[in-house]
């Protein structure tokens, strides 16, 4: 034991007087953020000084994450958050309800401020913007209920990380509901409503940003800002289609509220009679986008469609003075009955669930359903899964999980050439799909008349937003080649769009960046893609500003610039996409008996790892639709995206 002492002391007497060649720290490159091997870092105990209940990461390992984070419930925190890192120069990354898919709420140092605790719910007969603000809310506010007055628009007001299901479970006491995201965990006024989100319903309302009354922001100095039509009114207009975590923290929105809509639901379901024949699908599928601006205008139809390798199915929704199953049944029947005969196609395959009544309390539960999955409509809920488990509370970033995406209008879904770039942009890799939403046209595009929103203006011409999605590299390529007006909606785009400040802002790029420069002129607000992503670079894993011997990056394609967060997002498994093919009532499926891209599932897992064989299409006519009257409807696939949901 002395022996063992002795030897110790003797070692660490020898390390103290060796010399040694390691360079003391130095400061942090001037005009770049802090990183903890610099000599100006704070200190630990600077850090939990002055930000009582921050929580140090530890040592770094990968993914790269920031080295703190720090949880928000009021809005006094937010400020000693954004105070903090600006005084002391650190990179900020703003977390909210964590579904953020190409890595803007993520950084691989400085502080990660938590702000889905921010909540708070109270709704309002009518609102009128002052420069005083709508009352405040917070974690202890109470909700309350209202009588609707019908000359009267009603709003509510929502602390920034209320998501869409707990705004509307507290609207529904009063008869009332708001749009939101498509998953109903999403915040309603974090990453979805400032980037002018869709919504199941936005064609019939508007996108979210043509609901929003109302921000409340915390700036750059820690400052607190009402922004409206009244007060800070160029801030406002930014928060309405210009981004999130770009201009400020959103702390607190107000937005319009609606009686509680009457909706009807048809879906339906065919696939081609090959298994192997992955292109007649194209066709058919090119002649529905063609007949999608009818619908849409005539029977103020709009929802969610999916293309496959050799399948098509879809649920669509008419609300309110459109729910009417004749009218409805009219438009659709004759467009399924001339797809589901043109050649390759499999007539016998049609499944057809006519309108049923849907009750706009199960938007939620449909929201969150993996709807694209390899079952037809009716099938029940065997794939069904939410984003966050059972008691998850926390939000977790995903990092940049691989999609592209492309809006198109009127001349993109009569283009000659559809059926192609159907074919061509639909990924050939496993769970490879084209994921599409009929959720512009409307009033999403009657708003922009007279636009008072920074909305896209690729979205004032779109009647769809299409995506690309599976388990790989994807690519929109095909699609922006016959869409040279169109865009791309940047809360599901791929993170290296090209030419990104027209795709995602158009013209109204530069009147952002001025309004971004005189919010936060020094940069803090970080996210890429958004405004102003390329006054800075990503060197040696800090961010630092452009201008001196720090050289913006040079593209040609004029594409995103490359973020300082490199995490990858993680893929659900491969799964087999179709297991078989339905061949009619009456008549066994037909089975592929070759293995298909990520082979067979495993026992205990269907289409989504949860059955124990591949998923049967059940039975049609009536059978299909007492399946569907028992068990919500499927509308958005969360299984290609690795749980993607959306923003």
């Amino acid at each position: 034991m002395k022996w063992t002492l002795l030897t110790l002391a003797a070692a660490v007497q020898l390390a103290a007087s060796a010399p040694t060649d390691q360079a003391a720290p130095l400061p942090a490159p001037e005009n770049c953020k802090k990183l903890p091997v610099d000599a100006d870092w704070p200190s630990d105990e600077v850090w939990k000084a002055e930000l009582k209940g921050v929580e140090a990461r530890g040592p770094q390992k990968q993914p790269a994450r920031p080295d703190y984070k720090y949880e928000a419930n009021t809005v006094a925190k937010v400020q000693k958050a954004v105070k903090f890192t600006s005084q002391h120069n650190l990179r900020l990354s703003i977390l909210n309800s964590g579904h953020d898919f190409i890595g803007r709420n993520d950084a691989p140092s400085g502080l990660s401020l938590l702000v889905n605790e921010l909540k708070g719910i109270r709704v309002l007969e009518s609102f009128v913007p002052t420069a005083a603000g709508a009352e405040s809310v917070d974690y202890k506010t109470k909700s309350n209920t209202i009588k609707p007055v019908i000359e009267l628009q009603a709003a509510v007001t929502v602390g920034g990380g209320v998501n869409i299901d707990e705004a509307n479970k507290a609207l529904r006491q009063s008869g009332l509901y708001a749009l939101g995201a498509a998953h109903g965990e999403v915040s309603i006024a974090g990453g979805w409503a400032p980037a002018a989100g869709h919504a199941t319903l936005s064609s019939y309302y508007g996108n979210a940003a043509d609901q929003a009354l109302e921000y409340k922001v915390v700036i750059a100095n820690g400052t607190l800002l009402v922004a409206n039509k009244v007060v800070n009114s160029d801030l406002f207009w930014a928060l309405r289609g210009g981004g999130a975590g770009v201009y400020g923290v959103v702390v607190e929105g107000t937005f319009k509220a609606y009686p509680t809509p009457k909706l009807l639901s048809y879906n339906f379901w065919m696939n081609s009679t090959d298994y192997d024949d992955n292109k007649s699908v194209f066709t058919p599928a090119a002649y529905m986008c063609s007949q999608l601006p009818k619908l849409n205008q005539e029977g103020g139809i709009q929802g969610y469609f999916y293309f496959y390798p050799n399948a098509i199915n879809a649920m669509f929704i008419a609300p309110n003075e459109y729910a009417n199953a004749t009218k409805m049944t009219e438009l659709i029947d004759p467009m399924l009955a001339k797809m589901s005969t043109m050649p390759g196609m499999d007539p016998k395959s049609l499944i057809k669930i006519p309108p049923v009544t849907f009750a706009a309390s199960g938007l939620g539960s449909v929201q969150n359903s993996n709807g694209g999955l390899a079952s037809a409509p009716g099938a029940g809920m065997a794939g069904m899964r939410k984003r966050h488990g059972p008691g998850e509370m926390e939000p977790t970033p995903r990092g940049t999980t691989d999609e592209d995406s492309r809006l198109l209008g009127v001349e993109e879904l009569t283009h000659p050439d559809l059926a192609e770039a159907l074919y061509q942009a639909l990924p050939k890799i496993p769970n490879g799909m084209l994921r599409n939403h009929l959720v512009a046209g409307g009033k999403v595009m009657k708003n922009g008349i007279n636009d008072e929103t920074s909305t896209n203006p690729a979205w004032r011409r779109a009647y769809v937003h299409m995506m690309t999605t599976g388990i790989g590299k994807v690519s929109a390529e095909p699609l922006r080649k016959i869409s040279p007006k169109g865009g791309a909606y940047i809360n599901e785009a791929w993170a290296k769009q090209p030419d990104w400040k027209d795709a995602f802002f158009g013209a109204h790029y530069p009147k952002l960046l001025s309004i971004k420069q005189k919010y936060d002129p020094d940069h803090l607000f970080y996210t890429a893609p958004g405004v102003g992503a390329d006054l800075l670079v990503a060197k040696d894993g800090r961010l630092c500003k452009v201008g001196g011997n720090i050289k913006a990056a040079v593209d040609p394609t004029n594409s995103v610039p490359d973020s300082d967060n490199q995490n990858i997002g993680p893929h659900d498994p491969a799964t087999v996409s179709w297991p078989m093919l339905y061949q009619g009532e009456g008549l066994p499926p037909k089975a592929n008996p070759k293995a298909r891209v990520g082979g067979p599932p495993k026992q205990g897992g269907g289409a989504s790892g949860n059955a124990t064989q591949p998923v049967a299409t059940p039975a049609g006519g009536a059978a299909a639709v007492e399946a569907a009257k028992g068990s919500p409807t499927p509308m958005e696939d969360h299984r290609g995206m690795g749980g993607m949901s959306r923003m």
